[in-house]
């Protein structure tokens, strides 16, 4: 029976930590979008920013262009809403494609000298 115990005990603890690699903490920086544009914006007459908040509006996610991918962002929609088509860094968990988001800061282009 103890060597039961200790077996279950070690899969227990393996399986927690094929769960803590698959969502890890994570911080990405790049472009507010939506989930259907991603980086091309189909609404040519909008800017980004407006056409992100139309395709939201019409039920599609917040999603973050960074790193040549596009991430599907929940969670703090409404500071999402504010910068969308800016550039900011999301700090969440990632699971697959989708960033559970846990805060999110508007990145300055502008480098101190």
């Amino acid at each position: 029976m103890k060597t039961k115990a200790k077996l279950t005990a070690v899969l227990m603890l393996a399986l927690a930590g094929a769960f803590a690699a698959v969502a890890q903490q994570q911080s990405l920086t790049g472009i507010v979008t939506d989930s259907m544009c991603g980086t091309a914006h189909m609404a040519k007459d909008k800017t980004p920013a407006e056409c992100t908040q139309m395709c939201v509006k019409d039920g599609m996610k917040y999603a973050l262009a960074a790193e040549k991918k596009v991430y599907t962002l929940e969670g703090h929609e409404g500071e999402l809403a504010k910068l969308a088509g800016q550039k900011v860094t999301v700090k969440g968990t990632l699971k697959g494609d989708t960033v559970m988001v846990e805060s999110v800061f508007q990145q300055s282009d502008h480098v101190r000298q």
